[in-house]
C-alpha cells in the first residue's frame, strides 16, 4: 500500500513539475528577437510579412523583424526555416509555395508537409483573371469561346514555373478543356507589367496589386476565383457563378516553425496570431488591400495543407507538368 502511494506521489510530482516547466516555457518565450523569414520579400508576402511583424512586435514584448530569403521558387527559405534551431525565434512566413515546393522540386532536401509546424491561418487574397482593355474579351464565356477557336494562341503570364498562379491557369484549362500558352516571368509583378503593355493576353493576380489597375481602366476583370463577389469588386462575377467551383483560388498566407519547436511556444504563437487576426483594426487594414483574414484551429489548418498539397499534386500529374 506504501509502495502504491509512493509510485501515485510521484506520478503527481512529475505532472505537476511538467505543467509548471510549460508554463515557464511559454511566459518565457521570446527571450530575443524573432525572425519571420519571407521567400518572397516583396508584394502581398511583405505586405503581410510587415503588419505581422508589427503586431507580434507589440504582443509578444521582444522586438520581431522580417527577413527575405529569395531563391528556387521560395524553396530556400522554406528550407532555411525547417533547418533552423526550433526555439521559435525563426518562423516562416508563406503561401500555397509551401504546398507546392515539394511537387515541383524534387531537390528539395526537406519535406515543408513533415518539417515544418503548421501554427496558424493569417490571411488569404482572393486572385482575379484579368485582361488588358484593348482585348477582344470582353467576359468569361467570350474567352472560352475565344480559346477554343483558336487553341493555343492566347498567352497567359505567370511568376514561373511552378508559380501559384501558374497552377492556377492550369487549373483553368484542365476544367474548360482550353489551350493557352505559357509565358513564365520572374515575378507575376513582371508578367502584370506586359498585360498592361500588351504583350501578354492575360493574368490571374491577386487582387490588392490588381484592384488600382482595374479601377483606373488599366486592367479589364474578366472573373473573381471566389465564391462570393468581393466588396471593393461588386461588379466582376465570380467562376462559382459561372458554373465553375473547382476554380476558386485563394492565395493563402499562414504562419510555421520547425518541427521539435516546443508545443506551449506553438500554442502561444497560435492564440496570439488568432487574437490579431480577428482584431477590428486587422479586418480594417486588411480590407483596404484586399486581403480577408482567416481563422482555422491547428487541426484544421494542417488539414487545409494536406488537401492543398493533394490539390496541386493532381493538377501536376493530369497537366503532365515537367519542372527537371
Amino acid at each position: 500500500m506504501l509502495k502504491h502511494h509512493s509510485n501515485l506521489l510521484i506520478k503527481i510530482f512529475f505532472v505537476i513539475t511538467s505543467y509548471i516547466s510549460s508554463i515557464a516555457i511559454a511566459e518565457n518565450y521570446p527571450s530575443k528577437t524573432t525572425r519571420l523569414i519571407l521567400p518572397f520579400p516583396s508584394g502581398n508576402n511583405y505586405l503581410i510579412g510587415q503588419f505581422l511583424a508589427e503586431k507580434l512586435s507589440a504582443s509578444l514584448g521582444q522586438p520581431v523583424i522580417t527577413e527575405g530569403k529569395t531563391g528556387a521558387g521560395g524553396s530556400l527559405a522554406i528550407e532555411m526555416v525547417a533547418k533552423s534551431v526550433p526555439d521559435g525565434h525563426t518562423l516562416l512566413v508563406s503561401s500555397p509555395t509551401l504546398t507546392i515546393s515539394p511537387i515541383i522540386n524534387s531537390k528539395l532536401k526537406i519535406n515543408p508537409l513533415k518539417d515544418l509546424v503548421p501554427i496558424a491561418m493569417i490571411g488569404s487574397i482572393p486572385n482575379i483573371f484579368v485582361v488588358n482593355p484593348n482585348s477582344p474579351i470582353k467576359n468569361f464565356k467570350e474567352f472560352l469561346e475565344f480559346a477554343k477557336a483558336k487553341p493555343g494562341q492566347l498567352t497567359y503570364g505567370t511568376g514561373g514555373m511552378g508559380s501559384s498562379n501558374h497552377f492556377a491557369v492550369e487549373l483553368l484549362k484542365i476544367t474548360t478543356g482550353i489551350d493557352l500558352l505559357h509565358i513564365p516571368y520572374p515575378s507575376t509583378n513582371a508578367a502584370l507589367t506586359n498585360v498592361l503593355g500588351g504583350q501578354i493576353d492575360l493574368i490571374i493576380g491577386g487582387l490588392p496589386a490588381t484592384i488600382p489597375l482595374i479601377k483606373s481602366g488599366q486592367l479589364r476583370p474578366i472573373a473573381i476565383l471566389t465564391h462570393k463577389r468581393n466588396l471593393l469588386l461588386p461588379e466582376v462575377p465570380t467562376v462559382e457563378e459561372l458554373g465553375y467551383p473547382e476554380l476558386v483560388v485563394d492565395t493563402w498566407y499562414g504562419l510555421f516553425a520547425p518541427v521539435g519547436t516546443k508545443p506551449e511556444i506553438i500554442t502561444r504563437l497560435h492564440q496570439e496570431i488568432v487574437k490579431i487576426t480577428q482584431s477590428s483594426e486587422t479586418k480594417q487594414r486588411f480590407a483596404q488591400s484586399g486581403i480577408e483574414p482567416v481563422t482555422m484551429t491547428m487541426q484544421e489548418f494542417a488539414i487545409f495543407l494536406k488537401n492543398d498539397y493533394e490539390k496541386w499534386l493532381k493538377v501536376k500529374n493530369t497537366a503532365q507538368l515537367k519542372f527537371e
